[in-house]
């Protein structure tokens, strides 16, 4: 296995993982706006990274079937810097969102989505 290809799997395998602390943290944000109580907002956090454990089951495969192939494309075509990047994780989640509401949900989609593309080409130019 070539030294990119490595440096791509062990991106692809650890980038979803960035799920679990942004929806805490956005299940936290919303309960400081909606503060009742510390321990509602413990659950609210807890639920949020429960949601995050959930959402990998997506998230896995649709890195490997649109994030790992892109990546490979745009380090083959030398186009693999971080604008590039954001740019091509946040496009189908806008074209989607084109088809519906923007709502905070949908937000929370492209925070998501911007994290993982970030995460991903990060861990991809520190490995060595």
């Amino acid at each position: 296995m070539s030294k990119d290809l490595r440096k791509n799997l062990i991106a692809a395998i650890l980038s979803p993982l960035i799920a679990l602390p942004v929806l805490g943290f956005c299940y936290f944000y919303a309960g400081i706006e909606n503060y009742t109580s510390v321990s509602s907002l413990i659950s609210g956090v807890g639920f949020g990274v429960s949601i995050g454990l959930g959402s990998l089951f997506y998230f896995y495969p649709l890195m490997f079937i649109y994030g790992l192939p892109i990546s490979l494309l745009l380090q083959k075509l030398n186009l693999f810097k971080l604008p590039v990047v954001l740019i091509l994780s946040i496009l189908p989640v806008f074209l989607l969102s084109l088809f519906g509401e923007f709502n905070r949900e949908t937000l929370v989609l492209h925070l998501l989505v911007l994290s993982m593309g970030l995460t991903s080409w990060l861990i991809y130019n520190k490995l060595r």
